[in-house]
């Protein structure tokens, strides 16, 4: 997932409260870019995250992960000020 949020909010803080709102099917969530610089909103950073999702038990549907994401995304915004990227 990309986002991008406050310069003032550390990559600790966002990937805590991505963490929470994702729930038990996240295994791990790595930050494996951050940016600042042209093409970049003044006052914000673009942190990109590696995802992985799994059930003990059976195989995710996209939906279910497109839940979890939306759940992530509407944390994100909340509690961070951070907002999805746009490719």
């Amino acid at each position: 997932m990309l986002f991008r949020s406050p310069e003032r909010t550390t990559h600790d803080e966002l990937a805590s409260t991505l963490r929470n709102a994702a729930g038990e099917w996240l295994v791990r969530l790595d930050l494996f870019d951050v940016y600042v610089g042209p093409g970049t909103p003044p006052g914000m950073k673009s942190l990109a995250f590696a995802l992985q999702f799994q059930h003990p038990e059976r195989t995710l549907a996209e939906s279910e992960i497109q839940g979890v994401q939306g759940r992530m995304t509407a944390a994100a915004a909340r509690e961070c000020g951070a907002r999805l990227r746009e490719r």
